[in-house]
């Protein structure tokens, strides 16, 4: 029964540009996530330092 079922598909061509975009995609993606991790460091390492003005009176 599964046998004679017929699962259309894109041509080969199609299916390479669908590669190519989500390839495109997935590296931005990466470089988001690669971002996002730098940009929270960052806060993390502010965090500390604002308390520590406030608490000696800087802000």
């Amino acid at each position: 029964m599964i046998k004679a079922l017929l699962i259309p598909l894109a041509p080969i061509s199609e299916q390479r540009r669908i590669v190519s975009e989500l390839d495109a995609l997935q590296t931005e993606v990466d470089a988001l996530k690669r971002h996002q991790a730098e940009t929270a460091a960052e806060l993390d390492a502010l965090l500390p330092a604002i308390l520590d003005r406030a608490f000696r009176g800087e802000l």
